[in-house]
């Protein structure tokens, strides 16, 4: 089959949205369908390099097409042209090359069929009229997918939609796993954005270097405006390669965040065998409490430092979350996942 899959808005951003894109397309690719990627826009990238581009930053072992609506670079998120493009230009474009089915990331208007719309995510900061036109959007898809349990709840509840569940894709062979006594005295934290809560690990270091800990934290994303010192890194733009690398070499991803359906930053932690801590926010279904991860029930970094001290100081409890990390990982085996997307397929077909 031939199969697109779909960016509502920039192919070009470093999230776990165009992750999931670029792994599944590749799962597909294995499994024998062809596989080309579809956009609204691109920015930071030339165009004659969005492929090789593509390719290098989500560490994929061939390139794929990518299509973009918009002939030069964007800025901004303009919502009302972009699903106006989608709209007049995105169907015409779609049947000329001769598409079976689309996976589209999100929802967008498009005269299309059979279409399966992938929810990432309840979009918890847009207004009542957002919410509206998605509800009236989603009932066009023939099947709506969302990437965990906890929030297909979420989507039933505030969206009124069905959603059937399958995980986000894993590519096991980019990590590498070193043991503890390879480590670095560093924790990580992945992700600027408010929801984030950056501030909080940022806090947790600071509190453990006062107890004596020599630990440092390092940031990847963009992060200007909050206090820095020697012992607190930020890091932008970097490929899925360096990234694991840094996630393989620490002894702790911590993610205080205020939302999550299922976190991209955890699967990959534990590929990496590095324990995770986090907040309530991530789904009971990824993290079980003192199993793979730990769990704080709060936002006060107090608590995290706590939990990152019971790391430091007992190589067991590290060990058994580091171990049952990598077991539990093995379940989201992009090939697996891109099986389950052919399935749905064929059943729509």
């Amino acid at each position: 089959m031939k199969i697109a899959l779909i960016r509502r808005e920039y192919i070009t951003h470093l999230d776990g949205v165009n992750r999931f894109i670029a792994l599944l397309g590749e799962g597909l690719r294995k499994l024998g369908h062809q596989v080309e990627v579809f956009s609204w826009c691109y920015r930071d990238v030339e165009k004659e390099r969005l492929e090789e581009w593509f390719k290098e930053m989500h560490g994929l072992d061939v390139a794929i097409p990518i299509h973009t609506l918009c002939k030069e670079p964007c800025k901004g998120d303009p919502w009302n042209r972009i699903a106006l493009d989608w709209f007049l230009k995105g169907s015409k474009i779609l049947q000329s090359k001769g598409i079976d089915a689309l996976i589209v990331n999100g929802v967008i208007p498009l005269r299309f069929s059979p279409k399966i719309a992938v929810n990432h995510g309840v979009m918890i900061e847009v207004n009542r009229f957002i919410y509206y036109i998605a509800k009236m959007l989603y009932r066009h898809y023939d099947r709506v997918i969302c990437v965990s349990h906890k929030l297909r709840e979420e989507v039933k509840k505030v969206l009124g939609v069905s959603c059937n569940v399958i995980p986000l894709p894993m590519k096991l062979e980019l990590y590498t796993p070193r043991d503890l006594n390879e480590r670095e005295n560093v924790a990580i934290h992945i992700g600027t954005r408010p929801v984030k809560n950056p501030h909080i690990s940022i806090e947790t270091v600071k509190i453990l270097r006062k107890r004596g800990f020599n630990i440092r934290l390092i940031i990847v994303g963009a992060l200007e405006t909050l206090p820095m010192d020697n012992n607190v890194e930020s890091r932008r733009g970097l490929t899925e390669d360096e990234k694991n690398k840094l996630l393989c070499k620490a002894k702790a991803l911590i993610l205080p965040s205020r939302y999550e359906a299922l976190p991209y930053v955890v699967l990959e932690a534990m590929a990496c065998g590095t324990p995770v801590i986090v907040s309530n926010a991530v789904p009971d279904e990824v993290v079980i409490n003192g199993f793979n991860g730990i769990r704080v029930g709060s936002f006060n970094p107090e608590d995290y430092a706590n939990a990152l001290e019971s790391l430091l100081k007992n190589d067991g409890l590290w060990l058994r979350l580091s171990k049952n990390g990598l077991e539990f990982v093995k379940q989201f085996s992009y090939i697996e996942i891109a099986k389950k997307y052919i399935d749905l397929i064929r059943e729509l077909l």
